[in-house]
């Protein structure tokens, strides 16, 4: 019961945002009593830390099966676009900004996997596209990298992307697309444009 609470409320959180879901939306969902949902979390702001900790194993997962089922960099790089489209196909770009207002626990639990697990496989990948020769050897990897990292948040900024003039995934994936053409060696601008016609 536990797991399908955290599954539910991390589908509800993705689709409307974290404010506006309450305990009666996520028992409703379930087709259980809040009481019930009582008896695991002590309250939302508990069921949001908890879903954020599932949220992060998750994408460690994914990140570690991108890694073995890709040849080289910039075909896991076309794939974590592909992953993109299906992931963040129904995300709402307040969720994040729900989470650093009002759920501090849970948003520096992201900040920290920002920082330790995410820049760090991007500084990793970008020394490996540079040492493969399929991302431009004078690249500053990790000013690059911290650039790159910044602008998928900026992407959650509605100040910046408002919803109602901006799809939150094609700004995603237009800033990942800018972001590997900039990295990308001759060879290496090949080879991905060569994967993008195979999807195409």
């Amino acid at each position: 019961m536990k797991e399908r609470i955290i599954e539910t409320s991390g589908r509800l959180f993705m689709r409307y945002g974290v404010k506006s879901i309450t305990m009666d939306d996520i028992a409703k969902e379930l087709g259980i009593s809040k009481k019930t949902i009582y008896q695991h979390f002590s309250d939302k702001d508990e069921i949001v830390f908890q879903v954020a900790v599932h949220q992060l194993e998750e994408d460690k997962c994914e990140f570690q099966s991108m890694n073995d089922a890709s040849k080289n960099v910039v075909e896991k790089m076309v794939k974590t676009i592909e992953m993109l489209k299906k992931s963040f196909c129904e995300i709402n770009p307040t969720m994040l900004y729900d989470i650093k207002k009002y759920h501090p626990r849970a948003w520096n639990l992201f900040m920290e996997h920002k920082q330790n697990f995410i820049l760090t496989q991007m500084i990793r990948d970008l020394e490996k596209g540079i040492s493969d020769g399929l991302f431009r050897p004078e690249i500053k990897v990790e000013i690059i990298a911290k650039i790159h990292l910044e602008s998928i948040f900026i992407a959650f900024d509605m100040q910046v992307f408002p919803p109602d003039r901006f799809s939150f995934i094609e700004v995603q994936i237009a800033l990942i697309d800018h972001f590997i053409r900039g990295v990308l060696s001759d060879e290496g601008l090949k080879m991905y444009n060569n994967y993008l016609n195979l999807l195409s």
